[in-house]
């Protein structure tokens, strides 16, 4: 016992000073401001951080740091998205690491596509969204019985956050100039399409380095409002129909059922990155149908949107359902038809992930 409290003591110091040593690094370096753009960024990082406890059943588990590599492409944003944000840029991430626990987890991997954006001198904020893989899940076969709870399946969705404060990639910069910095919060779970499915996040600060292979990015000429790729701005008023399917389990070893709905969403703004949402949904279950209205507002690139919204159930399943929150991401297929990938939640609680098909009437854009 006093073996354990001790680890837990240790671990805890560590942790506090590594997040020291980031904010002391963050404070020292952040004034660097990166002049040189480039058309293609690679850059490798490698870090250290700690799973995040979150639930219970995680805090047992831990047992060390994570430790992770991770490799980033970046390049310009171009179109609606590049002209209407500052230095926007959008690339890919390859991460892979050990989780802190060998025993339950083991390590982890995903693939990211990732949006970049700047916030004040160098620093930037990264938001990222793919595949991920754990190497240990649980199922109902395991000799283990139920010690390994976390995730059900090998494959989930993976989601990462973070801060960033790129290395200088010109000739003329000092070693220390050329060093950057990260942190970052990537959470994995399979969204209630297998059980068990706390998920798990792990906080982690990196170090990278840019990678040869850099060209320095042509001279960028200010495009003309009147040209095609500027007159890309959403109407003022946009009526969008979309039908989906998803697949959930609803508790451990239970059946995986079927759920299908379909809606009607009403988009307002003009000329703005964001716009307002309004709209209702029918849901159909096994065993019962449903009605929720919800509202929201949309985030608007040059051809993916990402919707997050919150309604309420005109009837109510089970308690902790009266309401509900989704991510729906739609990408342009062609004329008035869209790609939706989508995630229903209740609170924190992830419910079902959708796939589906939307599409926009000419005659509804004004």
């Amino acid at each position: 016992m006093c073996r354990q409290h001790g680890r837990s003591i240790f671990w805890r110091l560590h942790s506090g000073l590594i997040l020291v040593c980031f904010l002391c690094t963050s404070v020292h370096c952040g004034a660097q401001e990166d002049t040189v753009p480039e058309e293609g960024r690679w850059e490798c990082a490698v870090g250290g951080g700690f799973l995040v406890p979150h639930r219970a059943a995680i805090r047992s588990m831990l047992e060390g740091h994570a430790l992770l590599v991770q490799l980033n492409w970046t390049r310009p944003a171009k179109g609606t998205w590049g002209m209407s944000r500052n230095d926007a840029r959008w690339g890919a991430s390859v991460r892979m690491g050990s989780t802190g626990s060998p025993t339950f987890l083991g390590m982890q991997a995903a693939l990211l596509g990732v949006a970049d954006l700047r916030l004040v001198s160098s620093w930037r904020f990264r938001l990222g969204g793919g595949l991920g893989w754990t190497q240990k899940t649980w199922g109902a076969n395991t000799p283990d019985a139920r010690q390994r709870v976390v995730i059900g399946s090998p494959f989930n969705v993976a989601v990462q956050v973070g801060l960033h404060r790129p290395g200088r990639f010109d000739s003329g910069a000092q070693w220390h100039q050329r060093i950057g910095l990260h942190w970052t919060f990537d959470h994995q779970s399979n969204a209630s399409f297998t059980q068990p499915n706390l998920g798990t996040n792990v906080a982690a600060m990196a170090a990278s380095i840019p990678l040869r292979g850099m060209r320095p990015a042509r001279d960028q000429v200010q495009q003309d409002p009147r040209s095609p790729s500027a007159q890309q701005n959403p109407p003022f008023l946009e009526l969008r129909l979309h039908a989906a399917t998803g697949r959930r389990q609803s508790a451990p070893l239970s059946s995986r059922e079927t759920i299908a709905e379909t809606g009607l969403d009403l988009y307002l703004g003009r000329g703005l990155r964001t716009g307002l949402i309004l709209g209702s949904h029918m849901f159909w279950r096994p065993e019962d149908n449903g009605l929720g209205l919800h509202g929201g507002f949309q985030l608007r690139f040059s051809k993916v949107n990402i919707d997050l919204v919150h309604g309420r159930y005109a009837s109510r399943w089970q308690t902790e359902e009266g309401h509900y929150n989704r991510v729906v991401v739609h990408a342009h297929w062609r004329g008035g038809w869209w790609f939706n990938l989508g995630l229903l939640t209740h609170g924190f609680r992830a419910h079902h992930p959708l796939l589906g098909i939307g599409f926009v009437p000419s005659w509804s854009q004004r």
